[in-house]
């Protein structure tokens, strides 16, 4: 199944990445780790992702390149994930820490929401007497 993955050339090693498992935002994440010690070459073939790596350094290991990469992939998946289960979180500890550092933020944050809330308010209401009067020419007729 690997060699199937994973495929070493005489310069480079060649990695199809499953494009269902894996986001393209990943691949990129990964493939930057590696511009020091590798070029990179993206493609892409169906569903698939294909990765070449070729080592900047000639006596390189192309295999442990390859699996190295994998292990990124992995890295950041798991990263990418667990930032999108904690977005909420992260937004209130970044609102709290901004809110902190500037205490006028949180006035104006609080008259905004006051506004969108009375403006809804008005907005039920209007919809409300609307539904009201249309009731009432039905009952008239």
């Amino acid at each position: 199944m690997l060699e199937k993955k994973l495929k070493i050339t005489e310069d480079h090693a060649e990695l199809r990445i499953d494009g269902e498992i894996y986001s393209k935002e990943t691949i990129f994440a990964a493939a930057y780790i590696f511009m020091d010690k590798a070029y990179i070459l993206l493609d892409k073939e169906n569903k698939d992702f294909v990765v070449y790596i070729y080592s900047q350094q000639k006596s390189t290991d192309l295999r442990k390149l390859g699996m190295d990469f994998c292990n990124e992939l992995i890295n950041y998946a798991h990263y990418f994930s667990r930032v999108k289960e904690n977005a909420e979180v992260i937004k209130t500890i970044m609102q709290r820490a901004l809110f902190s550092a500037a205490p006028s933020l949180v006035k104006e944050a609080e008259e905004k929401e006051i506004e969108d809330l009375i403006r809804e308010l008005e907005a039920e209401e209007k919809e409300e007497a609307q539904t009201n009067a249309a009731g009432a020419k039905k009952r008239k007729k």
